[in-house]
């Protein structure tokens, strides 16, 4: 297996805390090109993947990969120079990061990553671990049925951008990018990578209309609106964030295009909660969190609120996706106004 370095250890191996659609890519991906990796995953997950393995289907090829995986952070025998990257959604964070200080790694000597959506997991992880890093993630993955992910990008595996949090480049944040690099992903240094990820998280706020809606009518002026509110709130709060869609074009220089098989369907990564009826959902760490700084800075909230309530009751609820359509929601949300 390949290694890297970590202020002068090797890095023993990645371990992908959060084995959904991206966390599966990204493993199974560094896991494929010689980089030792260790998947920490739902039991179905895990449990399809001891009896036939990680299915990682792509444009170009379907790997079957017989990579190690475990359901909890303290089956893992943890060592120096291990590295660890969070995939799991916003809303499971703080009781992951509480397992993982519990199985015993050392909390002043383990790297965290953040590879997820939103912008408060990094000071979540920051309050257990000296060393965070955050990951700025650009690339579909799809998890629909345990053993199975799809990560449909044409010619890489996806893009992505690493740094220190809160801002900074080291030598692990270098290699890491180095070996992401060689497993296949277009990855960029970046200094100031909250600000993109505060980019990434304005995108990420129409997730939860998938869910909503299903395709059901054109979601523009919503997501319009609760994108408004969002940078209201973040130039109000002086939260990082970067202007001019400059992580969209940097991505969109070197990512390829989705390109789904013909049987498989995906409106976004809250859509896949409902599709497989999680009970709960990663919208209130994304329009939930516009919401909270809208009520600290005294700035109304409506179109990020009601997309909020409806997608967080239709998670508890269990419900298909599309119990709305887009016009309702714009109704709904106009008359919170």
């Amino acid at each position: 297996m390949q290694s890297g370095r970590h202020n002068g250890r090797a890095i023993v191996r990645y371990i992908i805390y959060g084995a959904g659609g991206i966390g599966s890519s990204i493993g199974g991906h560094l896991w494929r090109t010689g980089h030792s990796s260790v998947l920490i995953g739902r039991e179905g997950h895990v449990g399809a993947i001891h009896q036939s393995g990680l299915t990682l289907n792509t444009p170009q090829e379907t790997y079957h990969l017989e990579i190690p995986a475990v359901t909890f952070p303290n089956e893992i025998d943890w060592a120096a120079g291990d590295v660890v990257i969070l995939c799991m959604k916003s809303q499971d964070t703080e009781q992951a990061l509480r397992a993982l200080v519990d199985s015993g790694p050392d909390p002043t000597q383990l790297p965290v990553f953040c590879a997820q959506n939103g912008n408060t997991n990094e000071s979540a992880a920051a309050r257990y671990f000296d060393h965070v890093y955050g990951v700025a993630v650009v690339f579909t993955g799809i998890f629909l049925e345990d053993g199975i992910v799809y990560n449909p990008v044409v010619g890489n595996a996806g893009y992505m951008e690493v740094g220190v949090y809160p801002n900074g480049m080291d030598g692990l944040a270098k290699q890491v990018v180095a070996d992401l690099s060689s497993a296949s992903f277009a990855v960029n240094e970046n200094q100031e990578v909250m600000s993109a990820k505060g980019a990434k998280m304005i995108g990420n706020l129409s997730n939860g209309l998938g869910a909503i809606c299903d395709g059901k009518g054109n979601t523009d002026r919503v997501v319009e609106r609760a994108r408004a509110e969002a940078i209201e709130c973040f130039r109000a709060a002086g939260i990082p964030l970067e202007e001019d869609s400059g992580l969209s074009a940097r991505a969109q220089a070197v990512r390829g295009a989705n390109r789904l098989p013909e049987n498989v369907r995906n409106l976004g990564s809250s859509w896949q909660s409902l599709v497989r009826k999680q009970g709960s959902i990663e919208t209130d760490y994304l329009n939930g969190e516009i919401v909270r700084l809208g009520k600290m800075l005294g700035i109304e909230t409506p179109f990020n609120r009601t997309i909020q309530v409806l997608a967080t009751e239709m998670a508890r609820g269990k419900d298909a996706p599309g119990k709305y359509t887009a016009d309702e929601v714009h109704e709904m949300a106009t008359e919170g106004a």
